[in-house]
């Protein structure tokens, strides 16, 4: 009854932690895609008022190139050096008069980390619940190491009454009771030895 109950609360712990990782997770992405959304509003507003290089809010976050028909071509202040692109996810859309091109920054597990830690609700959630699983995790093994220790106690307190038995019949069936007590001591020694 003790060990699903234990094994349940391990889960349930476990279910904690991955849904404070999805919470935060989740308030990093709405927070980059703002920023996203952000520069590709200021892009516009900037082609509209006629510049070819607009500058946007977030640069490190993306690079746009819009190409309109028939010859107009504008880009945003950060254009990309060619050895930079593998940083970043290229997604083409058809526009109305053209194409838009969007070079859109990978996520970067420093920068969910920094975002974290930036953030003290996120921090404190994801600290919080990971303390918690480690330490009930710690705090239940060393129960059931102390379990196992008093059941091996108890296992070997009775193969030494059945010792003693067979040592008091010594006598009134010496043959059967000497090779008896020989396989309860290899018995005990055996195991003895292989918990070692």
């Amino acid at each position: 009854m003790r060990k699903p109950f234990i094994f349940f609360l391990w889960l349930f712990l476990l279910v904690f932690v991955i849904a404070s990782l999805y919470i935060s997770f989740t308030a990093y992405l709405y927070e980059r895609d703002a920023k996203l959304l952000a520069n590709i509003s200021a892009f516009f507003v900037g082609v509209n008022s006629g510049l070819e290089k607009v500058s946007i809010p977030y640069p490190k976050y993306t690079v746009i190139m819009y190409k309109k028909e028939p010859s107009g071509k504008f880009v945003s202040s950060n254009a990309l050096p060619p050895e930079e692109r593998d940083n970043y996810i290229q997604v083409e859309m058809p526009v109305r008069d053209g194409k838009l091109f969007l070079y859109v920054r990978k996520i970067d597990l420093k920068e969910y980390l920094s975002f974290v830690g930036s953030n003290t609700f996120y921090t404190g959630l994801l600290v919080a619940s990971l303390l918690l699983y480690l330490s009930i995790f710690y705090f239940t093994l060393k129960e059931f190491e102390i379990a196992q220790r008093g059941a091996l106690t108890e296992e070997l307190l009775n193969r030494l009454k059945a010792l003693r038995l067979t040592m008091a019949t010594l006598k009134v069936i010496p043959e059967e009771s000497v090779e008896e007590m020989k396989k309860l001591v290899d018995g005990i020694l055996k195991d003895r030895l292989s918990k070692r």
